[in-house]
């Protein structure tokens, strides 16, 4: 599928009512409109937008199939304004073994494109994703006309070998959804500006805003490029609706520039793997 260069991105950084889906949708669909009308190409939507993050027990309930309700929803929305969008939701798998994933959803013109579940669940004080969501295990990477793009849910992104998987499947676009708490402002900037710079790849990041329960979300969504440089970011601790181009092009000149792929060393992705595999004992 041949991509265009230039592509315009927009970051809807809201709150959520996590007792109202029906209301994180349709102030979705509003955004939706709001993006269209900023000639975006994408936009994205925080990590469980859908049902807010702390859904916490009621996820069980609310989640939802894909195809479902919603994602038809917002497929008319991307065809009525020829947009494309990646939603942050609670997936329910309708077979066995029956669980519940927290997903990035991913449609467009044409219909669904795809979703990906979150493989790395933040369950340690204090967070529980791991009481409520099973783990995903697929990496997949999209071919679109915004070009071949790769998704990932929030703590996804401390993994640099999750990204790299991506890179080494061509992604030059790496979509991002989050509900990073205020105390993990500083380090996310880090993180994001380092997995774009060591993959040479755009790195979009759309987080959530404000106040679930006992946790706190601190916002900046950002848009970072191929070098790790931020070139636009959205408003702290405050709801906001940013709007960037980027040009892919830019990462393909970087990656033939530099030939970061070529100073690989498959073999210590093999020690990696046997690592990790045997646990702390075969550190040596």
């Amino acid at each position: 599928m041949t991509a265009q260069s230039r592509i315009t991105v927009a970051l809807a950084q809201l709150e959520q009512d996590i007792e109202r889906p029906d209301v994180n949708l349709a102030r979705a669909l509003e955004h939706i409109e709001r993006a269209s009308r900023a000639r975006a190409d994408i936009v994205l939507f925080p990590e469980m937008h859908l049902q807010g993050y702390r859904g916490d027990e009621r996820l069980a309930q609310t989640a939802e199939p894909v195809p479902g309700p919603s994602t038809d929803r917002l497929i008319e929305a991307a065809r009525a304004h020829d947009i494309h969008i990646v939603m942050g939701m609670a997936r329910r798998d309708e077979g066995f073994p029956h669980g519940v994933y927290n997903s990035a959803c991913f449609v467009g013109p044409s219909g669904l494109i795809g979703c990906y579940d979150k493989i790395f669940l933040g369950t340690f004080h204090p967070f529980l994703e791991g009481v409520y969501f099973a783990p995903g295990d697929g990496t997949p990477v999209f071919d679109t006309p915004l070009g071949r793009a790769s998704l990932q849910v929030c703590y996804d992104a401390s993994f640099p070998e999750l990204t790299r998987i991506y890179a080494l499947k061509g992604a030059i676009l790496n979509l991002v959804i989050s509900a990073g708490p205020s105390a993990a402002r500083e380090s996310w900037s880090i993180t994001l500006r380092q997995r774009a710079k060591e993959n040479g790849m755009w790195t979009v990041y759309c987080n959530t805003v404000g106040q679930q329960k006992d946790f706190s979300f601190f916002g900046g969504s950002k848009i970072v490029d191929p070098r790790g440089r931020i070139v636009i970011e959205a408003k702290f601790d405050a709801e906001d609706f940013v709007v960037g181009e980027i040009d892919l092009a830019e990462a393909m000149l970087l990656r033939r520039q530099r030939l970061m792929f070529r100073d690989l060393k498959p073999r210590l992705f093999a020690e990696l793997a046997e690592l990790s595999a045997g646990g702390a004992g075969a550190i040596r």
